[in-house]
């Protein structure tokens, strides 16, 4: 498929919808933003004619991602991540729930290319932004032309 033929605003309309069902409080968040990006994580990457942001975190500049309607790009600890978001083969969260008082933690994302990616995420409820980003990729995404968006 041909960049000027990606689907951004169909993509945007039912991810957003999906997403948003399973997250709640996000004005309590305090890193995570959904359908929007901070603009600290705007001048770190660019964003292609259409694509749109749908989760985003930043903690610091060694830390934050952009999820969009296309790719996931990020950084962590001086790794830096760009994918297309369909090959992002696998994802592992880990302490979601932020047991001891954690409110961040790392998420693994296996690639289509063999490796793996490390990237940090708010714990909580603002976690399940990336969650069901993910999951928005591998369960809405391949009937995408049988939504409505």
């Amino acid at each position: 498929m041909l960049v000027t033929d990606w689907p951004d605003a169909k993509i945007r309309s039912t991810a957003l919808d999906y997403i948003g069902k399973h997250c709640a409080d996000a004005v309590t968040w305090r890193y995570t933003l959904v359908g929007d990006a901070q603009r600290e994580v705007l001048m770190r990457t660019r964003l292609e004619s259409g694509e749109s942001p749908l989760v985003s975190f930043f903690l610091a500049e060694a830390s934050w991602y952009l999820f969009s309607t296309r790719r996931v790009v990020g950084s962590y600890d001086g790794q830096k991540v760009e994918v297309a978001a369909p090959d992002v083969l696998a994802d592992h969260f880990g302490n979601v729930k932020g047991y001891g008082g954690a409110e961040l933690e790392f998420m693994k994302l296996r690639l289509n290319t063999g490796l793996e990616a490390t990237l940090q995420y708010e714990t909580g409820r603002a976690s399940m932004a990336p969650i069901y980003y993910f999951r928005y990729w591998r369960v809405k995404h391949p009937v995408l032309s049988r939504l409505r968006g």
